[in-house]
């Protein structure tokens, strides 16, 4: 099996354009999910600098809902990485740590909710990372994160590494898992492996519909998804399935399965791309 991770070769693929954002408020699309509550609906939401809100559009880009978001009541948008659904529950990660300084992150729960409606209570999960102990590290700087994927209620998150100068993206990245997450007290999920190489920055993560694969996306210096076999427990990055690369798709951002097969990817500029991920 390690042989056979060592001889994985890159597949390229080529993007689909499905459309492009309409909404003008959404200018710097950071995460992307299915929504359980309504078909053919995604909820999104911009980077770092907006309020706290969340948008609904279609695969083609068009917008439905409110055009100008809705609010998530009792959240603080510091720097707003990725989203995800799992089962009737949307979890917003507030982990980005470009400087690896901060020594708590947040995930935002609300329930989804129908885009005639608004959303409902929410619950802040407060994050550390178990292994940081300088804020920022004197050393390397692994520490930030725009990656987050749930199942049945445990989060797994997928880090975004630095180089020594901290300019530029470090080859690794490292994946932590958090069981039972209590909204009274800090959260310290376990790591559960390291990838030295994963030929970029990570930006986004989802989780198949069966919850068997784990799609990472990377950007810069290669863009690529990877995909990951969840049944390997804790040694989930040891062993990838497939990587799949692509070129030409600026910034991306963002990533969600949107069938077994497939996978939507945003940009930052607002592109909406389909990959096949047989």
């Amino acid at each position: 099996m390690l042989l056979a991770a060592l001889l994985l070769a890159q597949t390229p693929v080529e993007l689909k354009n499905l459309g492009k954002i309409q909404n003008k408020e959404i200018d710097e699309m950071s995460g992307i999910a299915r929504s359980s509550k309504n078909p053919g609906v995604y909820w999104v939401h911009n980077d770092s600098g907006d309020s706290a809100r969340i948008f609904a559009i279609r695969r083609d880009g068009t917008s439905v809902g409110a055009e100008g978001g809705y609010a998530i009541e009792g959240a603080a948008n510091l720097d707003w990485e990725d989203i995800a659904v799992d089962g009737d529950t949307i979890y917003i990660a507030d982990t980005g740590n470009n400087l690896n300084f901060r020594k708590e992150l947040t995930v935002y729960a609300v329930k989804d909710f129908p885009i005639n409606g608004k959303p409902g209570k929410t619950t802040a999960y407060r994050i550390a990372w178990p292994d940081q102990t300088e804020f920022p590290p004197s050393g390397d700087w692994n520490f930030d994160c725009e990656a987050l994927a749930v199942r049945t209620g445990t989060m797994y998150f997928v880090t975004k590494w630095r180089d020594k100068t901290h300019k530029f993206p470090a080859q690794g990245a490292s994946i932590y898992r958090l069981k039972n997450p209590s909204p009274t007290k800090l959260n310290k999920p376990e790591k559960l492996d390291t990838k030295p190489r994963m030929d970029g920055w990570v930006t986004a993560c989802d989780l198949s519909p069966d919850g068997k694969r784990l799609a990472v996306l990377v950007q810069s210096p290669l863009q690529c998804v990877w995909i990951f076999d969840m049944t390997k427990r804790e040694k989930i990055l040891s062993v990838p399935l497939a990587q799949y690369s692509f070129r030409g798709a600026k910034q991306c951002e963002a990533i969600c399965w949107d069938a077994k097969d497939k996978l939507i990817i945003t940009n930052e500029q607002g592109d909406m791309y389909e990959v096949a991920a047989p």
